[in-house]
């Protein structure tokens, strides 16, 4: 209970300012007491829906800051998959000596 008491009011104090009292309060309330898993995505539809003040356009300075770190292009997948059946190549244990195979 007092870890929760705690976290509410930690919450309310980031949101106090942007609405009022009351409503800041029970958002901090069902923001904390347990309503989603702590892997639960937010979405910001989801945040304004709760009431939350959410700008969804991102500024002008974003996407300069972004063009002065350009990404190269991928040119090969991000998965590589090994070719089926896969035979692994036995593996000498160690102090085993080598043996020749015809």
């Amino acid at each position: 209970q007092k870890a929760l008491r705690q976290l509410q009011e930690i919450v309310y104090d980031l949101i106090k300012d942007k609405m009022d009292e009351e409503k800041a309060r029970e958002l901090a309330k069902v923001l904390t007491e347990g309503r989603w898993t702590h892997d639960y995505p937010i979405t910001a539809s989801k945040a304004k829906e709760l009431g939350l003040p959410v700008i969804m356009k991102v500024p002008e300075e974003v996407y300069a800051l972004l063009e002065l770190y350009p990404q190269t292009i991928q040119a090969r997948p991000g998965i590589e998959y090994i070719p089926y059946p896969y035979h692994p190549v036995p593996q000498r244990r160690i102090g085993e000596k080598e043996t020749a195979t015809l």
